[in-house]
């Protein structure tokens, strides 16, 4: 997804276990085992980010995401 590929602090992965700022798309990775009907019926839709926010900077974060989405 281009939002996703335009942020520069989070990592793109579903878990780490660490204290880092992560990003994913639900859809393709936590909740890709359930059918496309289930999906839809718990709001889990095609293009939908989960933003996990870290240890970072408040301000760097949001500036990071401002620039993604001036970007689009």
């Amino acid at each position: 997804m281009k939002l996703t590929a335009g942020l520069r602090i989070p990592y793109t992965a579903t878990s780490l276990g660490g204290i880092e700022s992560l990003v994913s798309m639900p859809a393709n990775t936590s909740h890709s085992s359930l059918t496309e009907a289930q999906r839809e019926a718990i709001g889990i839709h095609p293009g939908l980010i989960r933003y996990s926010v870290g240890i970072e900077g408040l301000t760097d974060l949001i500036d990071d995401l401002s620039q993604a989405l001036d970007a689009l």
